[in-house]
């Protein structure tokens, strides 16, 4: 009945829905104007995050990214609309005249404007120099860079240059993020170490490692998409955030190489007429793509496959979630991810409705597919909502319902102090991660009986950097001199379970500056001392420092 009501709300305001002054110099409304979605590592999500902690924004979707340009203007009107909070009246000042400048041109096109545009939104080069060992086995160990849309890296200087483009004409848009690589070789792991992976995988040899030691050119990202009254539907290469957090969400995350996919997005909230309007504002997405990478299936008494190379009859994936506000300061959505089909069972209509309507647990051509659910909430806490933001994700992997399973599933609670008391640059966050054990068998979280090589993109993890055993935590805390320029110190903890593969540990502490030396020109500088100890990959504690200089070039005016 709720899928029912959704679907029949978002008829209701296709009908409706257009922005006042939409139509003032075109027979088209805002609600049809496309636009690219803005990369998820922009400083964007922190500055709309940062006004809707202290109450500028209320219909901010933190669990669900990323958003659309045209939606990141909506919100900037929105903000400019509230009532000023005299606690954070100067930086939410400065963080609304930022965003203004970036979307500059999306507010002229809500307001008449023609959309039309071709242009250059940034060209990067970075370099990343490893010294020492670092680890790039998340789906076994851990990762030394995580959340990295699956840049390969190793053990010496690592390249990258970027060039990203964007157009929109009318109801479409399109954007391409291509890249140089050229990647150090990491370290190989043991041949003891093959040996524990295979029994641990039920593979006959180990799967092959991430790729490293190379040099090529890479398509990061590259899409089309279509709007129709606030409906968007995207196809290509594509990264999603689905959680509140910072470090990675539980379910979906772009720790991994984006995935090819065809996406349908509500890019504006809705709600749902009579008493569905207690759920309050609600969006949704869905995708359905194909995975990559994977090297091993098990499906009728027969495993497919071998190390190193992909398998030609690669698994599908699809998800929905759905997130609804009853109130602006409370913020919940359910999730779900599926994968499906692959050498030993072949894509069928069947097949695919088992994927969405099966319960039960089959093999061969009767398989429903590799099932995640996920949940996640944020709260800004009564007393001081402009200051201090909960959450927590949670995510189970094959039960139907992580609140409903809380023992078997993974969490991931974290608070958010979005200014500290009197010292209104500053901000800190703090996360944690807990995958319990699962009685059925070690690493149980991201692997999958039938699909092998887990739940992962081009060998790397879709969901959190935690990996499949382990428990940590992460803190941030930033000091802003602007809205684009901050110095950052972070910490990373995590302990993976010695029942899974002789166990580990690793920690690291991370200094950074990220500085807008004009509107056009960024620099970062990054650096990173991690020690870490993995029985399996190394006899004694190992040592790794990286040192990251990024400098980004991003025209304002910068139209082909």
């Amino acid at each position: 009945m709720l899928t029912i009501s959704i679907i029949s709300a978002i008829q209701l305001q296709a009908q409706t829905a257009a922005s006042p002054g939409a139509e003032a110099n075109t027979s088209m409304p805002a609600s049809s104007l496309s636009s690219t979605y803005v990369p998820i590592e922009s400083w964007v999500y922190e500055a709309i995050e940062h006004l809707a902690a202290s109450g500028y924004v209320e219909t901010a979707f933190a669990g669900l990214r990323p958003w659309t340009r045209m939606d990141c203007a909506r919100l900037i009107e929105e903000a400019e609309e509230q009532e000023p909070n005299l606690e954070a009246t100067v930086q939410s000042e400065a963080l609304v005249t930022s965003l203004k400048k970036e979307f500059a041109a999306e507010l002229r096109r809500r307001n008449g404007e023609r959309n039309r545009e071709l242009r250059i939104e940034s060209a990067d080069l970075r370099s990343t120099i490893l010294s020492g060992t670092p680890v790039t086995d998340g789906f076994h160990a851990a990762q030394s860079l995580i959340n990295d849309y699956g840049r390969p890296y190793g053990q010496g200087e690592n390249l990258y240059a970027g060039l990203t483009l964007r157009a929109a004409s009318g109801h479409f848009a399109a954007y391409v993020h291509a890249e140089a690589q050229r990647a150090a070789i990491a370290p190989p792991r043991p041949s003891s170490a093959a040996t524990a992976i295979a029994l641990a995988d039920l593979t006959p040899t180990a799967a092959a490692q991430s790729s490293s030691g190379l040099s090529r050119g890479r398509v990061l990202e590259a899409y089309v998409s279509y709007t129709f009254q606030d409906n968007q539907f995207t196809f290509g290469k594509q990264s999603l955030w689905w959680g509140p957090g910072k470090g990675g969400p539980l379910l979906f995350s772009n720790n991994a190489e984006p995935v090819t996919m065809l996406r349908y997005d509500r890019t504006r909230p809705f709600e749902i007429p009579g008493p569905g309007r207690w759920l309050g504002p609600i969006r949704l997405q869905a995708f359905a793509g194909r995975l990559a990478g994977h090297q091993f299936i098990h499906a009728v008494s027969q495993t497919y496959g071998q190390p190193g190379r992909s398998l030609s009859d690669q698994p599908f994936i699809h998800g929905q979630k759905v997130s609804f506000k009853p109130t602006p300061n409370l913020e919940f959505s359910v999730s779900r991810t599926v994968i499906f089909a692959g050498a030993g069972a072949p894509l069928t209509t069947r097949s695919f409705l088992r994927s969405f309507f099966s319960g039960g647990n089959s093999d061969g051509s009767t398989d429903p597919g590799d099932r995640r659910a996920a949940v996640d909430v944020q709260y800004r806490v009564p007393g001081i909502r402009n200051w201090l933001t909960a959450y927590v994700d949670t995510f189970t992997d094959d039960e139907p319902f992580p609140l409903r399973y809380p023992t078997e599933s993974a969490w991931s609670p974290g608070l958010f102090l979005a200014h500290v008391p009197r010292i209104p640059r500053l901000d800190l966050r703090a996360e944690g991660y807990l995958t319990p054990h699962r009685d059925l068998f070690p690493g149980f979280y991201y692997f999958n009986v039938r699909y092998l090589s887990g739940y992962t993109n081009q060998r790397q993890l879709l969901g959190s950097w935690i990996g499949r055993e382990s428990d940590g935590f992460q803190v941030w805390s930033h000091w802003w001199f602007s809205p684009r320029s901050f110095a950052e110190v972070s910490v990373r903890r995590v302990t993976q379970n010695s029942e899974f593969l002789h166990g580990g540990s690793l920690r690291d502490v991370r200094l950074a500056a990220d500085v807008a030396l004009r509107s056009d020109w960024q620099v970062r500088v990054e650096m990173q001392d991690e020690r870490w100890r993995y029985p399996l990959l190394a006899p004694v504690p190992a040592h790794d420092f990286s040192t990251t200089i990024q400098v980004s070039y991003r025209p304002t005016g910068g139209k082909l």
